[in-house]
């Protein structure tokens, strides 16, 4: 399979890779919008406010938006800007994490991972809210996943990695009683099951640092509404920042 690789352009694997990546960040931003309100991921995509059905031409990634000029054919009303930049963000982090993975079964977690952080991040932003319908598959993957590639480590490696994630913020949100919410202590557990321990608890910091970073910041601009934040994205960033970067961050 490597050898028929070889003979592809790079050019022409990272253009097909983004492509699939846009698809899939597309599908993702549909997951964290539908599965919190309850909603059919079977049925067609439709725009919210003249509910007009989408055609083929209307959902072609990054293309449809920019033809459209970020408006619904029918009643224009504005296409929310995060649908673009979903996309598009997705579609790179697909085409890195494929080609810095690829040829090891870790290549499998960071698909996961990907999808898994893409879906938790667009409904704590559209609702504040990380569904265990999306945490509970995703963990059940983790494990497995684990199990079959320990990657040379100790099987209870994986298992102190979820207790990591869990039990500290656990603790605290029962002791202070004004933690971080349930889902966010649940989407930790699950990372831990992911990246091991050390890794979930430098998440944690670093989330938490940029976190502060952007509410100062709204802060100082005068656009704080609600001393409350979604925390979804920025365990996201967090995430990527220190699972892609491990070699050199820890």
């Amino acid at each position: 399979m490597n050898e028929i690789l070889q003979q592809i352009p790079m050019g022409l694997i990272i253009g097909y890779l983004f492509i699939i990546g846009m698809c899939l960040g597309s599908f993702f931003l549909v997951v964290g919008w539908r599965v919190p309100k309850k909603e059919s991921l079977l049925t067609r995509s439709h725009c919210d406010d003249c509910q007009q059905t989408l055609g083929a031409r209307d959902l072609i990634p990054v293309l449809s938006y920019l033809i459209l000029k970020g408006k619904c054919r029918k009643c224009q009303k504005k296409i929310p800007l995060i649908a673009f930049l979903y996309e598009v963000l997705i579609g790179m982090l697909f085409t890195g994490t494929t080609l810095l993975f690829w040829g090891t079964a870790e290549v499998i977690a960071a698909w996961c991972l990907l999808a898994l952080l893409a879906i938790i991040s667009a409904s704590d932003i559209f609702y504040q809210l990380i569904p265990n319908k999306v945490l509970a598959p995703f963990f059940a993957g983790g494990i497995g996943l684990r199990l079959i590639q320990p990657q040379n480590e100790f099987w209870w490696y994986w298992l102190v990695g979820f207790f990591a994630g869990f039990l500290p913020l656990y603790l605290l949100a029962e002791l202070s009683k004004k933690g971080m919410g349930g889902g966010d202590i649940k989407l930790f557990a699950v990372l831990g099951v992911y990246i091991g321990p050390v890794q979930v608890l430098t998440v944690l910091f670093v989330a938490s640092c940029l976190a502060v970073i952007f509410y100062v910041i709204q802060m100082l601009r005068g656009k704080v509404k609600s001393r409350y934040i979604a925390f979804g994205p920025f365990i996201a960033i967090a995430t990527g920042m220190v699972y892609l970067g491990s070699g050199w961050f820890l």
